[in-house]
């Protein structure tokens, strides 16, 4: 995301773009999390807070989406 949002050119469809590779991120995060758990290098409780962390970015992430897209539908010719 920073690399999409640093480049001042950069344009709505690159940076949506790169909040979905974010999106991707957090969940394989996620996942990682979860393997970490079940093969005893994180404690449970470690491993549940770091997945609720990632859940939350996940959440904010998908906001941004969301409000990126009504500003590509507002800004449509279609409108």
């Amino acid at each position: 995301m920073v690399e999409g949002s640093g480049r001042r050119r950069a344009s709505q469809a690159e940076f949506r773009r790169y909040l979905v590779m974010a999106l991707a991120s957090a969940d394989e995060a996620r996942l990682w999390c979860r393997y970490a758990e079940d093969l005893g290098y994180a404690a449970p409780d470690n491993a549940a807070a770091w997945r609720a962390a990632f859940e939350e970015v996940a959440r904010l992430l998908q906001g941004l989406l969301a409000r990126s897209d009504q500003g590509r539908e507002a800004s449509s010719p279609d409108r």
